[in-house]
């Protein structure tokens, strides 16, 4: 009877001892200590090239009166010296206009010759006529008398009226010669203004053909304009008066032009911190800093929409020996950078709009609401709620990793039984 007693007993005594203990049943929450990270980086990163900070442009001349047309033009990069020709124009045009010039100016003189000569003749045919409608008054005059008893009295009338129309002839040939003296001088004047002009065109005719030639100012290095499609300057080209054709950088003093991604850029500012990389010499780092951020985005190809924004750094150093304008560089701006308490974003969990996490406290968790700063992959800064040292959940302690991975199946085949037929599952 007693060993029936006893069989119970030793029954429910080994079942205990092959039951885990309560901790082992409770699941195991991943949690992670907060701790004040040494530097919270937010970073963008970026590409582009070496320009100079000064350069000395060179242009088209200012006074030109057409377009011209590139003929040669020297090697884009090349070293050059002082007075070295880098850009010479097509002298056809100005050649041609140089002899339409000084062919007005022959015929505007010729013009002012034929001009003088028939004023000239003119002259003298009138002093003639004068000359002889004053004789044909002396002969009528002395042949002009009042003695009826020599002349009839018709006869007298007729004299006296021989005598006024010599003398009226006479006269008018002189004011005749006079206008015409006048009308001559007028049109010689005229013909002198345009053969004037004519000689001035030909006068900055022969000064454009001397400034068909652009040379160097200072010897360095020669860097061609480029075009909206990034070509640079080449034989062909029209040029406009003033137009802007090469530069020669200064390179003691270099700065980096970037290109960033329109979806980057939302923070970028003057002043902030940057390092830079050439990538001909990728071992060494540039401190560097941003001076200027375009106002409008725009994008680096025509035939690519891909939208960027121009930033420009100031480097703190300029190696001449290493750096050259037009290099490629790589840069990393940094966005904000300062001692946060940072943890992982899956951490952080909303409830009904509030922001909060799990804090563990005692033998459980607690809710504890916080507010997020900045944020990064993965990462982000929690500016008010915890301290270092607290230990905070990776996962919801109400449920279990088992239920939590059940439920997003749950939810991927809900989405896939929803999802249009053949669509793809989003």
């Amino acid at each position: 009877m007693s060993g029936r007693r006893r069989a119970p007993w030793l029954v429910l005594a080994a079942l205990l001892l092959g039951c885990p203990a309560p901790e082992e049943l409770a699941p195991r929450v991943p949690t992670f200590e907060v701790e004040v990270q040494d530097a919270f980086v937010r970073r963008v990163t970026a590409e582009g090239y070496l320009e100079a900070v000064e350069a000395t442009p060179l242009s088209a001349p200012e006074d030109a009166q057409r377009p011209m047309k590139v003929a040669w033009v020297a090697e884009d990069g090349s070293h050059v010296e002082p007075g070295q020709v880098v850009v010479r124009f097509d002298a056809s045009e100005m050649q041609r206009k140089l002899q339409d010039s000084r062919d007005d100016v022959t015929a505007a003189q010729r013009e002012i010759t034929k001009e003088r000569t028939l004023g000239s003749a003119s002259g003298r045919k009138r002093d003639r006529t004068a000359e002889l409608s004053g004789v044909e008054v002396g002969m009528a005059r002395e042949l002009q008398t009042d003695d009826e008893r020599i002349l009839s009295r018709n006869e007298i009338i007729e004299t006296r009226i021989d005598v006024d129309l010599a003398q009226a002839k006479a006269d008018h040939a002189r004011k005749v010669k006079a206008v015409e003296g006048t009308v001559s001088r007028s049109q010689v004047g005229v013909h002198e203004v345009s053969r004037r002009q004519a000689a001035a065109e030909v006068e900055r005719a022969e000064e454009g053909l001397e400034r068909l030639e652009i040379a160097a100012p200072h010897a360095g290095i020669l860097v061609l304009e480029r075009d909206w499609r990034g070509n640079p300057l080449r034989v062909g080209d029209t040029i406009w008066r003033g137009q802007k054709v090469a530069e020669i950088p200064l390179v003691t003093q270099m700065q980096a032009a970037l290109f960033v991604l329109e979806a980057d850029a939302g923070d970028l500012a003057e002043g902030l911190r940057a390092e830079l990389v050439v990538e001909a010499h990728p071992g060494t780092t540039y401190e560097a800093e941003v001076i200027r951020v375009d106002t409008l985005a725009k994008p680096r190809h025509q035939e690519v929409p891909v939208q960027y924004f121009g930033v420009t750094l100031k480097l703190g150093t300029t190696d001449p020996a290493t750096m050259k304008v037009g290099q490629r560089v790589r840069a990393t701006i940094f966005l904000e950078q300062a001692e946060s308490i940072v943890v992982p974003r899956q951490a952080v969990f909303e409830d009904d709009g509030e922001l909060m996490v799990w804090r563990e406290s005692g033998d459980g968790f607690e809710r504890v609401p916080v507010k997020l700063g900045a944020s990064s992959a993965g990462r982000v800064v929690v500016s008010e709620g915890l301290r270092p040292g607290d230990r905070i959940a990776l996962r919801d302690p109400n449920h279990s990793a088992d239920e939590l991975l059940a439920g997003d199946e749950d939810d991927a085949r809900k989405a896939e039984a929803e999802a249009p037929a053949g669509g793809p599952v989003r």
